[in-house]
């Protein structure tokens, strides 16, 4: 077990991390990323680029991209 007061460089956090289960990376991921602020006119062009593939017929069934995670997870 690691004690967090005894992690504080950038090192010490990604050796913690690296113990970490595949869960509780994944968890920690969306943590971090909901922490930051979007910029919001990158939120805009991304917004406006989804909708031009919605509208394009570039979808995907949840159920197949529910597949495809498993992959795209296993990469990194």
């Amino acid at each position: 077990m690691i004690n967090i007061y005894d992690v504080s460089t950038l090192q010490e956090i990604k050796t913690a991390i690296g113990h970490l289960n595949a869960r509780d990376k994944a968890l920690l991921a969306a943590e971090l990323f909901a922490m930051t602020e979007p910029d919001e006119k990158e939120l805009e062009r991304s917004l406006e680029r989804g909708l031009a593939d919605v509208e394009a017929g570039r979808v995907r069934p949840i159920e197949e991209v529910k597949s495809m995670i498993p992959r795209w997870t296993s990469k990194s």
